[in-house]
């Protein structure tokens, strides 16, 4: 339809309509027969991307230039520049897919508005997307590490320093991630706080690094499952003192099972003495890196805060990359502002275990002792 058909028709259908409202209608209709154009940045990467100062690549991409070179080199050997068959269209260089990926994990945007603005289809955008998740969930292992050796007696002791709690090995906790749920099970991924999610349980270390994560289980799934089903908690259950040598032990919060390995705080029923009352504040004081964990992850990386796709498979692994992105991040200094993560509801666990609560008894006292 040319411009002059278009107007005519225009100017004859607005006389016999009554109201902006309805011409509004008319337009939207007209518009939607126009094949949409992309509107895209010509040369984005090189002409915009790659020029910004510091503190505008940080803001864009949520982490510092240097932190992208080494990415460049750690992902490098796994993306290829060409096709290596030399058949069919040669891929983009890999500085686009990686600020392709991180523009879609450091934001709430739609994959539309990400393919337009670096001039590639959608489908093609997703694939680089995945690509480099799938790449970064497979090199989980090289940078989400559970303490070993010497790596053990550190851990324990940067934890001591903070607050006094003596033998922490690490703090766990369980984070829902918001998702757009599947149609057939929504019930599953209905959480307490009364909206669709994953979870996604981490260890932490007292520097804000993850030392184990486990991601996928519906939200509507209580800590406690969620950690007994856990390669960490299967681990637990077969061989403990090889997770927790010299003693030590993991924090977690009053949804778990408090155990000789596991321990939570007493539980608050209004007659807690002074030396539970200290207890309780030692421990939350030192568990709360997990939680400031989380708060560092969803500041950086937003998708974390809607993830947006219908393929549950799919959205493990790319929490877990980015999880690896962030450890990467902490590794090198390269802070964010944190988010702040009120995501988490506790539901008590009822059950006992002797060991654990002579353990905890041990270090209440242990802890009221220092403190006088």
């Amino acid at each position: 339809m040319n411009n002059e058909k278009a107007t005519a028709i225009f100017t004859v259908v607005s006389e016999l309509i009554e109201s902006d409202e309805d011409i509004e209608i008319i337009i939207n209709i007209s518009d939607s027969k126009t094949k949409r154009k992309r509107l895209a940045i010509d040369n984005y990467v090189n002409n915009v991307a790659l020029m910004y100062n510091p503190d505008d690549f940080k803001s864009h991409f949520r982490l510092r230039r240097d932190t992208f070179e080494q990415l460049l080199e750690t992902l490098g050997p796994f993306l290829r520049a060409s096709n290596p068959m030399g058949i069919g269209r040669p891929t983009h260089t890999i500085e686009k897919q990686l600020l392709i990926t991180l523009s879609m994990l450091s934001s709430q945007n739609v994959f539309r508005c990400i393919a337009e603005q670096y001039n590639v289809s959608k489908s093609t955008a997703w694939l680089y997307v995945h690509k480099i998740c799938e790449i970064l969930a497979k090199l989980s292992k090289n940078y989400i590490k559970w303490p070993t050796g010497i790596e053990v007696f550190k851990t324990m002791s940067e934890f001591q320093k903070r607050q006094g709690f003596t033998n922490v090995i690490g703090a766990v906790d369980g984070s829902h991630i918001p998702i757009t749920p599947p149609k057939k099970q929504q019930k599953a991924y209905f959480n307490r706080n009364k909206y669709h999610s994953i979870i996604l349980q981490a260890v932490c270390n007292a520097n804000y690094i993850f030392t184990d994560v486990f991601a996928g289980f519906p939200g509507s799934a209580h800590d406690a499952r969620v950690f007994r089903n856990s390669d960490l908690g299967k681990k637990l259950q077969e061989n403990p003192a090889a997770v927790c040598p010299h003693n030590s032990h993991i924090l977690a919060d009053s949804a778990y099972r408090n155990t000789n390995y596991v321990l939570t705080p007493f539980r608050d029923n209004g007659h807690l003495t002074q030396l539970q009352k200290q207890y309780n504040y030692k421990h939350s004081a030192t568990r709360v890196y997990i939680e400031q964990s989380f708060g560092l992850l969803k500041g950086r990386f937003r998708i974390l805060k809607h993830v947006n796709i219908y393929n549950m498979k799919l959205i493990p692994p790319l929490v877990l990359a980015c999880c690896v992105l962030h450890n990467i991040c902490m590794l090198k200094n390269d802070i964010v502002d944190p988010d702040i993560d009120d995501s988490h509801s506790v539901f008590f666990y009822n059950g006992r275990d002797e060991c654990g609560l002579d353990k905890r008894n041990c270090i209440a006292s242990m802890l009221c002792d220092d403190t006088r």
